[in-house]
């Protein structure tokens, strides 16, 4: 009974997610649910048809969106698609049916890469970073859980109850995405500015932040395997190369460089109960950098390098680890005791700063 009733919750707040994101973006949700068109004089005009004024042939040409506020769009219009596959997917568990399962797998996995890729062509102010983070780290959730579900992994209660967690996580953060959005400038025009400074004293910034070296441990979402995350050393060069037979030069842009941090994970043991020994590290995604007011995302990983391979989230066995550079293109001349490594695992986001003060 257990399992039913953290299903019905777990619905439950999907729902209420749905619910927040129409009490908090009406004007984005709309952009996704057009009103029907009404008739005037006989004449049925288009209700939602934006610039256009009744009487006046003139069309008023709408200020251009920013990326800002593509990312609010997108962010409410992917909120019905996740939940609802979520919801389809519970439903499934429950049924044990295990084809409509690896289907609708299959199609949060292709969701969640589809609005990853969408996310990352945007450039939002630091203004929205936080919201970013939060929808990247949902959809790694989602991911995550359709890694669980795609039939590559036996089913288990252990197994079942995991992928319900990070269906429940991807909720949350889908949830803190939305109010992030709210209570950015862009989500609330009338909100006062704060100016960001990363220029400063870096305690002062990220307290308690860890530095180059430091292990950061956490556990799964049910607690039953432990892990470890290290940034062990930080790199900045002008190009870089893949290997292989068909190697591939990576070049700056001028006034820029590329930074490469060297991360590791580490599944350190399996201490529950459950059969699940299994641990899926942080994907690329869920990394960001921070750095005189700006932030900046992964690139896609390259492959291997002359320098080195390419970090990517994948699943770990017990003793197992992973890792590899994240590459990130920078502005030249970045200097690493100011710049600001963030990783979003689960509830926690813990910050390394990427070189010491002089």
């Amino acid at each position: 009974m257990r399992g039913s009733r953290r299903g019905v919750l777990l619905a439950i707040g999907l729902i209420g997610v749905i619910l927040s994101g129409v009490l908090l973006f009406p004007g984005a949700w709309a952009a996704f649910s057009p009103s029907l068109p009404e008739k005037e004089g006989g004449v049925s005009v288009n209700a939602s048809s934006p610039g256009l004024v009744p009487g006046n042939d003139t069309a008023l040409l709408a200020e251009p969106l920013s990326d800002d506020d593509r990312l609010e769009s997108l962010i409410a219009g992917a909120s019905i698609p996740l939940l609802e596959v979520s919801v389809e997917q519970i439903c499934s568990l429950y049924d044990r049916d295990d084809a409509g399962l690896q289907s609708r797998a299959a199609t949060m996995s292709s969701l969640a890469d589809g609005y990853r890729a969408e996310a990352a062509a945007l450039e939002v102010s630091p203004d929205m970073a936080s919201a970013y983070a939060q929808f990247f780290v949902a959809l790694d959730e989602y991911a995550a859980a359709a890694t669980l579900l795609n039939g590559s992994t036996p089913l288990n209660r252990s197994v079942t109850d995991d992928a319900l967690d990070h269906l429940a996580l991807g909720a949350e953060h889908l949830s803190e995405a939305l109010q992030e959005c709210n209570r950015s400038p862009a989500g609330n025009p009338d909100a006062p500015t704060v100016p960001m400074n990363l220029t400063g004293e870096p305690a002062l910034l990220f307290p308690g932040a860890l530095q180059v070296g430091e292990r950061f441990r956490y556990d799964d979402a049910r607690g039953e395997n432990t892990a470890s995350l290290i940034v062990s050393s930080v790199t900045s060069v002008g190009t870089f190369q893949t290997s292989g037979t068909k190697p591939t030069l990576y070049t700056a842009a001028p006034g820029n460089s590329f930074l490469l941090v060297a991360v590791k994970a580490s599944h350190l043991g399996h201490k529950g109960e459950g059969a699940n020994t299994r641990f899926q590290t942080p994907r690329e995604s869920a990394f960001t950098l921070h750095y005189a007011a700006e932030t900046y995302r992964p690139l896609k990983a390259p492959g291997p390098t002359l320098r080195g391979g390419s970090y990517s989230g994948v699943l770990l066995d017990r003793h197992e680890s992973v890792e590899g550079f994240l590459f990130f293109e920078v502005p030249e001349g970045l200097d690493p005791s100011h710049a600001y490594l963030e990783a979003g695992i689960g509830k926690e986001s813990p910050v390394w700063v990427l070189g010491r003060a002089p």
